[in-house]
């Protein structure tokens, strides 16, 4: 599988620190380690696992729209983690545009079939929820 420009580098230093400063493609970004059982103050490795799988949907659920010149509409992407076992996505995919079935079931393969999708589908349940023509 092709993965333009995906290399990540994380770095802890050395002590009792919980935070992971991360450097993504040339962004940076800090990622927490929640102490014993208390709430993160930031992102957190399961959170940016969800962001991953968020951020590839909303984009392929606008390229679907765009080269199909369907309609134009904000698209929300919710995703959750549910420790198993087996451990659980669920997805919600939110879009405030009226599809006729046709397009409903093409956009739902388009989803189910995302980059992050396929790499981690194996690994995962991903369960997936689509609200089209729904406020997003």
């Amino acid at each position: 599988m092709d993965a333009p420009g995906a290399w990540a580098r994380g770095r802890l230093p050395d002590g009792d620190g919980r935070v992971v400063s991360l450097d993504i493609n040339g962004f940076t970004l800090d990622c927490t380690v929640p102490a014993d059982g208390g709430e993160p103050e930031g992102a957190t490795s399961f959170g940016l696992l969800a962001a991953a799988l968020s951020a590839c949907t909303a984009m392929s659920v606008r390229t679907f729209l765009q080269r199909f010149d369907l309609a134009r509409a904000t698209v929300e992407v919710d995703v959750s983690l549910e420790s198993g076992p087996p451990p659980v996505l669920h997805r919600r995919v939110g879009l405030a545009a009226d599809l006729d079935r046709d397009s409903r079931e093409q956009l739902a393969a388009v989803v189910d079939s995302t980059p992050v999708t396929v790499l981690l589908r194996d690994a995962l349940v991903i369960v997936t929820r689509l609200d089209v023509g729904a406020p997003a």
